[in-house]
């Protein structure tokens, strides 16, 4: 808006706000009355905000005029706002947009200004990107949830065709466990002890999935990006992970299997990012998804290998273990939201649950907090549960916690190959069986002491 709009339009907002009791609340409920270049304006509107908390109405004239010292300009600005022939109702689309966009572009300005305090008050950079993403969200449309009978055919149509927004792990047996697929808006949680295959299962799921049209992103803290990448040649080529890189014949095939993957139709995108141990945290994650979505690349579902190694970019209160990762986890909750999309990470087993019997084991083994269940949607434990065992080469599940799809406490297995890390369901013994002339790898039966 020019300098003369400007000034006209605060006079409008403040002849709306002496009548529209609506647009009094909405305009009140987000923005700030130091937005307003008009002094008279801010005033009238701090004072109009108060006095309907306060008593449900709005204020009259003479009570605004008595409630400054400044009474001669309150008094010339209602002069002025009734000079302006506007209808305030039939033009109240108008009002509502315009005064929305005016005020969030005051908003952005002021946390500029807030944001030059902070450094000169040697504050941490943390501070200032949360008062620029505050001043960002500010929006006077609100989402007012769901009308569970105005949305009823909506509702249901959504529900019937969640196929569209779930995205599967492509694994026929778990995802009947989560009904169809990972949902968006959804943390989901997969622990192990160490060594377990909590990092190989997310590759296998992100591999499947992006040869389903998915794209895919993955933020690592443990492994370098390279590192996880060689997980993904070796998934997808069905070569030896340790000689894949070290014999001719096997470059050429390895060359050869990637290559017409990226040449396959409908193929979706994988992107690997590394980010330093212990040092990265959801907001370096939201700066790294902005960036990807300026390019237009639109995550379907984001993978985070893991919880136990981010920090919280909020000031965590007390020194306690449980606030910390439980507040990692909700920000990550919050980032499903933030981009519509599933989150999958993975924890750990504590010592206490490393040493139990898998049969036995619970979402109160996860190590460090109580918090990554509490907010999960869903967390699954893997293990291996010897008394059912048939192959050496098995890994096994229990359904933990599962809002996703309801069934809890029930357990499965997945075989996995020891050359090229690739993961099969229950479903696919068969191909596993096959796939070892592939991969060089064996499938030995399970052999118990004292058989």
């Amino acid at each position: 808006m020019t300098e003369i709009d400007s000034i006209f339009f605060e006079k409008l907002m403040a002849k709306t706000m002496l009548v529209d009791k609506d647009y009094l609340v909405d305009i009140s409920r987000v923005y700030e009355k130091e937005y307003f270049d008009n002094p008279s304006v801010g005033h009238l509107f701090e004072f109009a905000r108060k006095h309907f908390e306060e008593f449900k109405t709005l204020p009259e004239r003479e009570i605004i005029i008595h409630s400054t010292e400044d009474k001669d300009d309150i008094q010339e600005l209602f002069s002025e706002i009734d000079s302006i022939d506007y209808d305030t109702i039939k033009g109240r689309d108008y009002v509502i947009t315009t005064s929305n966009e005016y005020l969030k572009e005051k908003a952005l300005k002021q946390s500029i200004l807030d944001s030059v305090n902070i450094i000169d008050s040697n504050g941490n950079r943390e501070e200032i990107r949360e008062v620029i993403t505050a001043a960002l969200s500010k929006d006077m449309k609100i989402d007012l949830g769901l009308d569970y009978f105005g949305q009823l055919g909506k509702r249901l149509t959504r529900i019937f065709n969640a196929s569209d927004i779930r995205v599967p792990t492509y694994y026929s047996q778990f995802d009947e466990y989560i009904n169809g697929g990972f949902p968006p808006f959804t943390l989901s949680v997969i622990v192990a002890r160490v060594h377990m295959g909590k990092s190989n299962i997310m590759a296998n799921f992100a591999a499947r999935q992006v040869l389903h049209g998915h794209n895919v992103v993955l933020m690592t803290l443990e492994m370098s990006q390279d590192a996880f990448a060689q997980r993904f040649d070796s998934i997808y080529s069905k070569l030896d992970i340790n000689r894949m890189y070290v014999s001719d014949e096997l470059k050429k095939k390895l060359v050869s299997s990637l290559t017409a993957i990226k040449k396959q139709e409908n193929r979706g995108n994988l992107y690997i990012k590394q980010f330093p141990t212990g040092g990265a945290s959801v907001s370096d994650f939201r700066i790294y998804l902005r960036e990807l979505m300026i390019r237009d690349i639109k995550p379907d579902i984001l993978y985070v290998d893991y919880i136990n190694l981010m920090r919280s970019y909020k000031k965590i209160y007390g020194d306690n273990m449980y606030s910390k990762v439980k507040g990692i986890a909700e920000e990550l909750r919050a980032l499903s939201f933030e981009f519509e999309v599933p989150v999958i990470s993975v924890s750990q087993l504590n010592r206490e649950g490393s040493n139990v019997a898998f049969s036995e084991v619970d979402f109160t083994y996860v190590a460090e907090s109580y918090g990554i269940p509490e907010t999960s949607d869903f967390l699954a434990i893997l293990g291996t549960n010897e008394d059912e065992m048939v192959y050496e080469s098995e890994i096994h599940y229990i359904l933990s916690k599962n809002r996703l799809g309801g069934r809890v406490g029930e357990s499965d297995l997945l075989y996995w190959d020891r050359k090229s890390l690739g993961m099969y369901d229950r479903t696919e013994e068969e191909i596993w069986m096959n796939d070892a002339g592939l991969t060089g790898d064996d499938r030995r039966m399970y052999e118990r002491e004292n058989r």
